[in-house]
This record gives structure tokens, C-alpha cells and sequence, in this order.
């Protein structure tokens, strides 16, 4: 078992890990702290001579990893491993993670093979069964030598895309996207998610390129990754890291409830991190994203569900992810009603002015978001409003675009009058 891992970012050997016990120590190689504009593995890891915080290391691996402990048992188990930590994890997981790291163990050589193995929409499918039967399994049907690892709860899997044919990812060739079979207890989520996603497009919000496949009668979202760029015939990895590894927060407190970070803790590391421009514009879009969230039942937009992307020489906000409405899986009676009343004690992910529930946000809630936010006054109720008057055509035009078969999905049923009942709430709140 190794003591040490290289970490290597855009292509480079950047910093090594050490272990010493419990104990991780990061340190930045000499030359990378020398080099023009080096990229730092995150904001909480400046790039600076010296070791690294050891919690604040630790806290970042962990959140490259899956958040449910009896995943990473799992992994750990395939592997042999005698620990599930996050050092022992991304040994072996550690060559395809969000954003441009890549870790090896000290010693052992990058995986620079070029071979692409494609993959059959037979092969394709029995992943989704797989992980549909047993969300806890991502890698059931995948090696474990493919060094492949994301973070989150749902279980998911990646390929890459090339002249439309799906590959294994394997050396310089990173995965290009995201496979999402959906919540486990939910139905039909990965088709809610791409709603709202196209929904969320719909009205400027900035999210991930998504599409609904269908492998063999199964159908899952695909989400292009925003942290690959293609350059030719290649795909160049593109660093970000989530909130949570942002602000130094365990993925055990990815909850503001749980003890994260609030909104106005990221508009201070927006003021921290990016440039003015950025920062005015990352407030700007995030404070609609939760204005969104609300209107449209959105209850998962914790910390780990939004990212910085880091460029040399410039960090921004990245597109939005992991979108999607709880409300189409209340009871159907519930939805069908057309009372708003009924979705008010939905928690939120982030508290508005002390208000975390659906029914506790009205107009002054918004007014505070929109003053700590710097926006002009009624900017964000007027955001409200436009959503509200056009909310329901959208989700029609949406849902008509869809496969005839994924239409006839319950939650997408219920989706429309679940929306329309929220349309009614911003019509009360904000025309009456």
C-alpha cells in the first residue's frame, strides 16, 4: 500500500501527497510554485511553498470521491483495499475525477495509452440495470484499473464520445460524459432532471449540456462534461472543484442545514476568488438559481452541486448541474390538487433571510437576496414573474420533445401540475 501519491494537473506533475498515519501532508513541487500563473488544486490549496493543511487536504480528496459510505466500502472491496479512506480510494480511482486532477501512486507511470475501447448500447444498458437494481454498484460492469471516480450520492458511471460512438475512457482519452440512471427511490428523476435542466436554459440560467438516451429500452440522462474542452481529435481535461472543496466543508456538511457554508459565505469566496466582473456576474447567476430553485421545487442544490472552474489565470463560476424539481414525486393526488400550500414545508438547500422552506419565501426574502447580492431592486421578483407567466408552455414545449414513451412516465405527468401550482404561488405573492 502506497504512503505517497503524485497529483499530476493539465497534464502536469504538480504536488505529492504524503501519509504518515492519519496524517496527509500536501506540498507543491518547487518548479510548479516557480512557473508562470500556476493553477492551484484548489482555492484552499494555494499554491505556496510549505506543507498544506492536512484537514483541509483531506476534506478535498474526499469530496472527489462518492458521498455514501457503502460505495466507497464497495470500491474499496473491488480493489482490495483494506481502507475506504479517500488516499486509499483515489490510489486506485484516482486517474478520471471531476475537474483536471489526476493521482497515482508515487512511482507509477500516468496513463498515457491512446487505445479507445468502444462500447455497445447492449453493454450500456446492463450498466443502467445495474445501477438501477443496486445504486450502490457504479462500477459493477467496469474495471477497476480504469482509475475512474465522481463525487455524489447517485450512482453513476462515465464514457467517453468520439464520431458517435461511446468508448471506455482510458488513458489521455478522459471521459466526455456522465451517465445518470436517476434516484434510486425516484422514477423517472434522470427525465426530470433533463426537464428542468432545458427549463432552467430556457430562462438564461447557464447549466450542462444534456440529453435523454435510450439503450435498449432503458433510458438515462447524459450530461456533457463541462470540465473537458476538445482540442482536434483530443479532449483536455478542465480543472474546477465544487463549493464544498471551495470552502474547506466536508461532504458531510454539503447541507447548509448540516452546518455548510449559506449563500452569502460563497458571495464572500466569489469576492475572494474571482475577479470583479466574475464575481458580480457569479452572485448575479447564483441568486437566480435559487430564485429558480424555489419557484421550481429544487431541494438538492447543496454545496457539492456547484462548481468553480479554474483556467490559467482566470476562475469562474461553472454551469449549473444536478437540477431537478422533488415535486412530480409527492403523492399524485398532492400534485394534481393545484394547492401550492401543499409543497410549503419542502426544504430548501440554501435559507433565504431565515426562510428554508418553499412556503416561507416571499418578496422580502427576495429583496434581501437581491441587496446581498448587489442586484437592482425588484430584480429578482421581476425574474419570478417572467418565469411564472411563461413557466407552463416551456415545460409543455420540454416534455413534447421527449421520446413518446418517457412522456408517459409518471413523474413527467406530473411535472406540469406541479409547476403550475408553483406558478400560482409567484402570481399571489408578487401580482395580487
Amino acid at each position: 500500500m502506497s504512503n505517497s501519491l503524485d497529483v499530476y494537473l493539465y497534464d502536469e506533475h504538480v504536488a505529492t501527497i504524503t501519509r504518515q498515519g492519519d496524517n496527509l501532508t500536501l506540498r507543491y513541487l518547487p518548479g510548479y510554485i516557480a512557473s508562470d500563473q500556476p493553477v492551484p488544486i484548489s482555492v484552499q490549496l494555494p499554491v505556496v511553498a510549505g506543507a498544506a493543511s492536512g484537514t483541509t487536504t483531506r476534506r478535498f480528496l474526499e469530496n472527489l470521491l462518492p458521498d455514501r459510505p457503502d460505495v466507497r466500502t464497495k470500491w474499496a472491496r473491488d480493489a482490495k483495499l483494506s481502507s475506504d479512506s479517500a488516499f486509499d480510494l483515489l490510489a486506485v480511482y484516482g486517474a478520471d475525477v471531476a475537474g483536471a486532477l489526476e493521482f497515482y501512486p508515487t512511482g507509477t507511470a500516468r496513463r498515457t495509452g491512446s487505445d479507445l475501447i468502444p462500447i455497445t448500447d447492449e453493454a450500456i444498458a446492463a450498466r443502467i440495470r445495474q445501477i438501477r437494481a443496486d445504486d450502490s454498484d457504479w462500477l459493477q460492469q467496469r474495471s477497476v484499473e480504469e482509475g475512474f471516480s465522481l463525487g455524489g450520492a447517485q450512482g453513476k458511471f462515465a464514457l467517453a464520445h468520439r464520431d458517435g460512438q461511446w468508448y471506455e475512457p482510458t488513458g489521455q482519452h478522459p471521459s466526455t460524459h456522465i451517465f445518470k440512471p436517476g434516484v434510486h427511490a425516484l422514477p423517472g428523476s434522470d427525465v426530470t432532471e433533463h426537464i428542468t435542466l432545458q427549463v432552467a436554459r430556457q430562462y438564461g440560467l447557464t447549466v450542462a449540456t444534456a440529453e435523454v438516451g435510450v439503450f435498449e429500452s432503458e433510458h438515462v440522462l447524459i450530461v456533457e462534461r463541462f470540465d473537458r474542452l476538445q482540442e482536434g481529435d483530443r479532449y483536455r481535461r478542465i480543472h474546477q472543484e465544487d463549493l464544498a472543496q471551495a470552502t474547506g466543508t466536508s461532504f458531510l456538511n454539503k447541507y447548509e442545514r448540516d452546518g455548510g457554508p449559506s449563500y452569502r459565505d460563497l458571495f464572500t469566496l466569489f469576492d475572494r476568488e474571482l475577479a470583479s466582473g466574475d464575481a458580480r456576474a457569479a452572485k448575479r447567476r447564483f441568486a437566480e438559481c435559487l430564485v429558480f430553485s424555489w419557484m421550481i421545487g429544487h431541494n438538492d442544490g447543496h454545496t457539492k452541486n456547484y462548481s468553480l472552474s479554474h483556467l490559467p489565470g482566470a476562475t469562474v463560476l461553472s454551469p449549473f448541474y444536478d437540477l431537478n424539481s422533488s415535486l412530480p414525486f409527492e403523492l399524485p393526488s398532492t400534485v394534481r390538487a393545484g394547492d401550492y400550500r401543499a409543497f410549503d414545508e419542502v426544504k430548501l438547500a440554501f435559507s433565504i433571510n431565515n426562510a428554508a422552506t418553499i412556503g416561507s419565501i416571499g418578496p422580502d426574502s427576495l429583496g434581501v437576496l437581491e441587496r446581498d447580492a448587489q442586484l437592482d431592486t425588484g430584480h429578482l421578483a421581476d425574474f419570478a414573474v417572467v418565469v411564472a407567466a411563461t413557466l407552463q408552455g416551456v415545460v409543455a414545449d420540454v416534455i413534447e420533445a421527449l421520446p413518446a414513451e418517457l412522456q408517459q412516465i409518471d413523474a413527467v405527468i406530473l411535472y406540469p401540475f406541479a409547476t403550475y401550482s408553483q406558478t400560482l404561488r409567484v402570481r399571489d405573492l408578487f401580482l395580487a
